[in-house]
Order: structure tokens, then sequence, then C-alpha cells
């Protein structure tokens, strides 16, 4: 399209220039001088034409025109209805997940070990006697108290002052001496009254 107006325009001003070389030889001063400013508005006039075609035409190259997007209806039911994915069913936060092997610090070593394998700690003064479900024995150089803290977000319980027992090793509850718990390994560990309530709770009763 551009190239057919550029043509149309050549032409027209090649047939005026041609009429305007006719004419000129016959004519005097004033009718040259009309001539010209009759000329400048005719350019004028078809080259403002010309210049406003070209711009339309350049703005709708450069600014397509945008046509609107089709609506989408959706028919999908509310949120609320739908089987929403399994980690935003709940907001439940995941339970923290507590260290199962604790440092016992010795003379020349610390060793580490499950809690799973402690079968019970008792107290001698100011240090500890942990009896693992191996055999093994050790004394440790700090309080009771210090491990039953430690030890009771794993489920161990007090059984007594002395006594701290893991509950996985209870192989039943002896109803001599007011309670005792008779332990896989044979040992009896005592139960104080003001504890005995506390320890039939975590066992199950």
């Amino acid at each position: 399209m551009r190239n057919k107006i550029i043509f149309g325009f050549a032409f027209i001003v090649t047939y005026n220039i041609q009429v305007a070389h006719a004419e000129f030889l016959n004519m005097g001063s004033a009718e040259i001088i009309m001539l010209l400013v009759a000329g400048i508005i005719f350019f004028g006039f078809f080259g403002g034409i010309f210049m406003l075609i070209y711009f339309l035409i350049r703005r709708n190259r450069t600014h397509p025109q945008i046509i609107p997007n089709t609506v989408a209806v959706n028919f999908a039911p509310p949120t609320a209805y739908q089987n929403l994915p399994v980690d935003e069913k709940t907001d439940k936060k995941e339970p923290i997940k507590i260290n199962a092997r604790i440092a016992l610090p010795q003379q020349n070593e610390i060793r580490y070990v499950n809690t799973n394998e402690i079968i019970r700690c008792e107290a001698d003064n100011n240090y500890t006697n942990f009896f693992f479900s191996g055999g093994d024995k050790l004394l440790i150089s700090k309080s009771l108290k210090e491990y039953s803290d430690l030890l009771k977000p794993q489920g161990f319980v007090r059984t007594h002052q002395s006594h701290l027992v893991n509950p996985k090793f209870v192989k039943s509850w002896l109803k001599e001496d007011g309670g005792t718990l008779l332990m896989d390994n044979g040992d009896k560990i005592p139960v104080s009254k003001p504890n005995r309530e506390l320890v039939k709770e975590v066992l199950g009763k």
C-alpha cells in the first residue's frame, strides 16, 4: 500500500510539471506568481494528506490493535468444597524431633549412646550409674537430676528419688512394698508413693 501511494504522488507531480512547463512560456509575471502560489497550496495539501496516511500506517504497525481476551467462565466448585492437598488440610506443625542419643562423659572418653539402649539410671551420691540392655554399666560423674531432665522427653520416668527407668524395659508391676517394678534384666526398682500414680499412668496402669 505504501508503494502505491508513493507512485500516485509521483504521477501527480510529473503531470503538473508538464502542464506548468507548457503554460509557463505564455504567462506573464503576475500569472507566474499566482501559479507558484497555487502550486505551493497544491503540494502542501497533497503533502499533508500523504504525511497523514503515512503516520496512520506507521502507527498501526507499531501499535497493533489489542483484542480483548475471551472471559473464561469457571464452573469449578468453590475452594471450600474442593479436596485440598494433604499439606493444606491441616496447619499442624510437625512434632519436634528430640535427639535419641546422649553423651556420657568419662575420664578418658565421651561415650555416645542411644537412649533406647538404656534400661535404667540409679543415683550414687553425686554420680549416676547407667545400666544398658547389653549388660554394660557406666558410672558417670553427674547427678541423676541432670539426666532425669534430659531423658524425660524420651519417655523415661522417675520412679524414686534414686531411680529413673525406661518404661520399654519394664516387665511387670510387683505389689510388694507398696509398688516395685521388675525390669527385663531382673532388676527390681522401688516406686515411691508420690510417684506411684505417675508411673502407673506412664505404664498404662
